[in-house]
C-alpha cells in the first residue's frame, strides 16, 4: 500500500520528471526500507518491513513499465490496489481470535497434572491441546528448561488451510517457572500448529492430542 501511495505522489508532484527518474526514486525507497529492515530492526521483527520493501520494489518496476501506457496506469492505480485490498481481506478472514488464559484458572486435574509433568521434566518443549471449562480449546505451550527465567507473550495468531500459526515473543525477567509456559485459548485450532518465536525458534514440534 505504501508503494501505491508513493506511486501516486510521484505521479502527482513529479509528472514533469522522466519515468526513469521516478522509477529510481521509488526503487531507492524500496532499497532503503530493505536495509532498514535487515540492519536496523533485524530478526523476525524486521520481516514485515522486508516484505514492505519488496512490495515497493515490485511496484517501482511495474510503475516504470506500465506508467507510459494509459491501460497500464489503470492497472497500476486501480488493479493493484484492488489486489492488495483483497489480500488484506483474506488475511483478516484467516485471523484467529485468541486470549491468554489466566494460570490461576488452570485448576482441573488434567491440566494440573500436565503442568506438574513439564515442571519435573524440563526437556518437554512444544504444546498440548486441552478442553477448557467453557468448552473452548486451548493450547498449553512450554519453552523448556533452557528458557528458564523467561516469560512468553503472544503477538498474533493466524491460520492457513493446513495449520494454526502462533507468533510469540520471549523475554527474560526472572520468571521462577522451571519450564516457562503459557495457555492460549483459540476459537479454532487446525490439526497442525506452528509456534514461532521472534528469535526464529520454532516450537511447533510438540505434543498434540
Amino acid at each position: 500500500m505504501l508503494g501505491i501511495i508513493m506511486c501516486g505522489l510521484t505521479y502527482l508532484f513529479l509528472r514533469k520528471i522522466e519515468d526513469r527518474t521516478q522509477f529510481l526514486l521509488l526503487f531507492s525507497l524500496g532499497i532503503l526500507i530493505l536495509v532498514f529492515s535487515l540492519f536496523v530492526i533485524g530478526g523476525f521483527e524486521g520481516m514485515p518491513y522486508g516484505v514492505l520493501s519488496l512490495g515497493v520494489l515490485t511496484l517501482a518496476v511495474l510503475y516504470f513499465f506500465l506508467n507510459r501506457y494509459s491501460l497500464g496506469r489503470k492497472i497500476l492505480f486501480i488493479g493493484v490496489p484492488l489486489i492488495i485490498a483483497l489480500h488484506i481481506l483474506f488475511v483478516f478472514i484467516n485471523q484467529v481470535d485468541y486470549r491468554v488464559v489466566d494460570k490461576e484458572r488452570l485448576t482441573d486435574d488434567e491440566t494440573g497434572n500436565y503442568i506438574e509433568k513439564i515442571e519435573k521434566d524440563t526437556s518437554i518443549v512444544g504444546y498440548k491441546k486441552f478442553k477448557g471449562g467453557e468448552g473452548e480449546d486451548f493450547l498449553l505451550i512450554s519453552m523448556g528448561g533452557e528458557r528458564k527465567g523467561n516469560t512468553i507473550e503472544v503477538l498474533e495468531v493466524n491460520e492457513d488451510s493446513e495449520k494454526t500459526i502462533i507468533r510469540i515473543r520471549t523475554s527474560y525477567n526472572k520468571n521462577p517457572e522451571p519450564n516457562p509456559y503459557i495457555a492460549v485459548a483459540l476459537t479454532r485450532i487446525k490439526s497442525k500448529v506452528v509456534i514461532l518465536d521472534t528469535d526464529g525458534t520454532n516450537y511447533g514440534d510438540g505434543l498434540f492430542d
